[in-house]
């Protein structure tokens, strides 16, 4: 799978992308763009100069600002698992072990999975904003 065709699944096409930039140390950058081609260009230039990077799962009426009062269009449900030393599950296979027994409890279908460095990021698309 693709940057472009996860975001493509997961984001309305309606509105702004937010990409997010996160260090260690610094404040985070919060880039707003128009396109999936901008997201995956502001993307590779974060990874570039060290940040690792995020987007938005929503999609924005304006370009400045990540509140709730700027989105525009949510088109899937999304769930952070944190994994890892410190965190709710040891490890990944233990927090997808977790995911498969509360997608099966309450008859979710299978999410598409991305691998969030020690965690899992989980997302049901949804058909429309």
């Amino acid at each position: 799978m693709t940057r472009i065709s996860l975001l493509s699944a997961v984001l309305s096409p309606n509105g702004w992308y937010c990409v997010v930039g996160l260090k260690k140390t610094g404040a985070p950058r919060q880039i707003f763009v128009e396109t999936l081609a901008d997201v995956d260009r502001e993307t590779d230039q974060l990874v570039a100069d060290g940040y690792d990077a995020y987007f938005a799962c929503a999609k924005y009426e304006k370009s400045g600002s990540r509140t709730h009062n700027n989105v525009k269009d949510i088109q899937s449900f999304w769930m952070d698992i944190d994994c890892g030393v410190g965190k709710p599950y040891a490890d990944q296979l233990a927090g997808a072990d977790a995911l498969r027994t509360f997608c099966r409890t309450l008859g979710l279908p299978r999410p598409w999975l991305v691998n969030s460095g020690r965690g899992i990021h989980a997302y049901w698309p949804l058909q429309s904003p």
